[in-house]
């Protein structure tokens, strides 16, 4: 079931901020269909573009991969640092 997540991308891997989730940490992200007879690596998303950035994915969430996954939003300094704060990622709360 495609499913829209947010999270921050920093060193080129994106990091699970909403819906929480049980599994912990970075989540890679892939193109590829979850029935595809392809190896996820294959279609893996390239994320240099979003560096620092809070983006929204959507897709179909399988653990440790993001199947289907496309970024349907980019946040922009003022969202990013919104994310930030709301999640408590380290932003400054003075």
């Amino acid at each position: 079931m495609n499913q829209i997540f947010i999270g921050m991308v920093a060193d080129g891997k994106f990091t699970f901020l909403s819906p929480r989730r049980a599994i912990a940490g970075e989540t890679r992200l892939t193109t590829i269909a979850v029935q595809e007879a392809r190896l996820p690596e294959s279609g893996e998303l390239n994320l240099s573009k979003y560096e620092g950035k809070a983006i929204a994915v959507q897709g179909i969430d399988q653990g440790d991969w993001i199947y289907s996954a496309s970024v349907i939003d980019t946040g922009g300094p003022l969202v990013t640092c919104l994310v930030e704060k709301v999640f408590g990622l380290g932003v400054d709360s003075s």
